[in-house]
């Protein structure tokens, strides 16, 4: 009966520790997601905005040359927007058969991962 006891005390204290390291673990992997969800958020965030800028000076200095070889300033921004519109349709065109599916694959992979 004693040897039960202690038998059964023993798988206690196992059961125990068992379940606190199971927690520090499940700490551990919980810290190391944000921590990497987090700095691939700040490095996103810097390399958009300075995709943006470059962006944004590229297609100036297009319009102005495309102005340039139309005589027209006005036209050469004209013809740049035109070309922004067709972007956008094209995204709201491809948007539920291919743009969404793609995102929606990417972050399920990157949950899994």
């Amino acid at each position: 009966m004693e040897e039960l006891k202690s038998n059964a005390q023993n798988l206690k204290t196992h059961v125990g520790e068992y379940v606190s390291t199971y927690l520090q673990l499940t700490k551990a992997k919980v810290t190391q997601g944000a921590s990497t969800a987090a700095s691939g958020a700040a490095i996103g965030l810097a390399a958009f905005s300075f995709g943006i800028f470059f962006l944004f000076f590229a297609f100036c200095g297009l319009a102005f040359l495309i102005g340039s070889a139309v005589d027209s300033t006005a036209g050469g921004f004209f013809i740049v927007a035109a070309f922004f519109l067709l972007i956008v349709v094209l995204i709201f065109a491809l948007k539920n058969k291919v743009i969404v599916p793609a995102i929606r694959n990417a972050i399920i992979s990157k949950v899994y991962e």
